[in-house]
């Protein structure tokens, strides 16, 4: 459940500090890029030309000096996304001003977007649906705000709307902001009202939110890379895997004590030993929140798993799939597909069977913005899928959210 509250901080706790002060050389970055982005990239040319590419950062470093330096780096953010690697992306942080971030934190729902927290000088749009900014519509903001990164399917906007839409400077970028305070539109209670809002930091101490209640179960847990429960009341073992990392496989760049990271081997055999010692009505594996990392842990697994027969029948082996499964997570959902005979359950996926990933990065000499790329293909099917499609499609809605309610795992029982 921390994740939930740690999401709506994430523009908060951005970098403090600012380099649009800085005497940037966007001629030299801009060139810089020509040479060594395609020169690193798997294919960087894999939708779009190399033609469209030069031509894309000639056009930007005509009209530089036009610019603030937060513009020039969107435009070039939003040329890298035009070439459809959700994965290659320019780090915009450093020009993120933390003091122009509006202080709602905004929730996904099946019925719209809707203020899940909020300062407690706010509290009143507490539990509201947004439905305008500045007389914008959402979806007019949103289709403009999806220029900034690769959007592979809905699923990638629904994941990344809800975090960047509070940032003020991207909708003064697109036009929907200009004056100090910010006029929302909301439907609270049958209602709908207007509300003007400024820019203020939100933390802990005067943060005000929608939790469920009760906490469901696929929220209690999920800052921890991966963990299981046995539902003796249900006969229901529920695994849920949050991290493609652990001890044998530590994040990219991890720096601290990798002794520290949960074992994923143990977990494995545990996971295993389970199963193969019980005889359990379902076995549910969770991997809904799950953003990536290295896929071979998983699929080692998945491997053995699928060798047990008590669990080979359809209908004893259940995956739950939503909109922030993405990279390696798509690895592993694949091959359950492929592998077992999972029924998978729960929203599309941001991510999509056939990527680009493996990620590396270097940095523009003169902004010192870091740009990551892709360094490999990941092919795991021969159809052309923008996602991966569950069985049974089920995304919950903002009540069933705020009255306990998971009708994926729900769904799950009953069957």
């Amino acid at each position: 459940m921390k994740n939930l509250i740690l999401l709506t901080l994430l523009f908060a706790c951005l970098t403090t500090f600012s380099q649009s002060d800085k005497n940037i050389d966007w001629s030299a970055d801009i060139e810089y890029m020509k040479v060594e982005l395609p020169k690193n990239h798997y294919d960087l040319y894999m939708v779009k030309s190399e033609q469209d590419f030069f031509t894309g950062l000639d056009d930007i470093s005509k009209i530089q000096h036009q610019l603030s330096d937060f513009e020039v780096a969107v435009k070039l953010q939003q040329l890298i996304a035009s070439f459809g690697d959700s994965h290659t992306t320019l780090n915009l942080k450093p020009f993120f001003d933390y003091n122009k971030i509006l202080p709602v934190g905004l929730m996904w729902f099946s019925d719209g977007l809707w203020v899940q927290s909020t300062t407690k000088s706010n509290e009143t749009i507490l539990g509201a649906k947004l439905l305008e900014i500045n007389g914008n519509s959402i979806s007019e903001i949103i289709d403009s705000l999806s220029t900034i990164s690769a959007i592979d399917n809905l699923a990638s906007i629904k994941k990344s709307a809800p975090k960047i839409i509070p940032a003020i400077q991207y909708l003064e970028y697109f036009g929907f902001a200009a004056q100090p305070e910010t006029k929302l539109t909301l439907e609270k209670d049958g209602e709908t009202i207007e509300y003007l809002i400024h820019p203020e930091q939100m933390n802990n101490n005067n943060m005000v939110r929608v939790l469920p209640n009760p906490i469901p179960l696929c929220y209690q847990n999920t800052r921890l890379p991966f963990w299981s429960k046995v539902l003796t009341t249900d006969n229901v073992f529920y695994i849920q895997y949050n991290k493609c990392w652990s001890r044998e496989y530590p994040p990219s760049g991890f720096k601290g004590d990798i002794q520290k990271l949960p074992s994923f081997s143990a977990f494995h055999r545990a996971i295993v030993d389970s199963i193969q010692q019980n005889d359990f009505d379902k076995v549910v594996f969770d991997i809904r929140f799950n953003g990536g990392g290295n896929s071979y842990q998983g699929t080692k697994l998945i491997e053995e798993l699928s060798t047990i027969d008590k669990i080979k029948s359809e209908g004893k082996l259940y995956v739950i799939t939503g909109r922030d499964s993405y990279s390696s997570a798509i690895i592993n959902i694949m091959d359950f597909t492929i592998m077992t005979n999972a029924i998978l359950v729960g929203e599309e996926t941001s991510g999509k069977p056939n990527h680009l990933g493996e990620i590396r990065s270097f940095k523009l000499p003169s902004s010192e913005l870091s740009l990551q790329y892709s360094t490999k293909y990941f092919k795991r099917t021969d159809n052309d899928l923008q996602t991966i499609t569950p069985d049974k499609i089920i995304e919950p809605s903002f009540t069933e959210f705020k009255n306990g309610s998971d009708p994926v795992f729900e769904w799950i029982l009953k069957q």
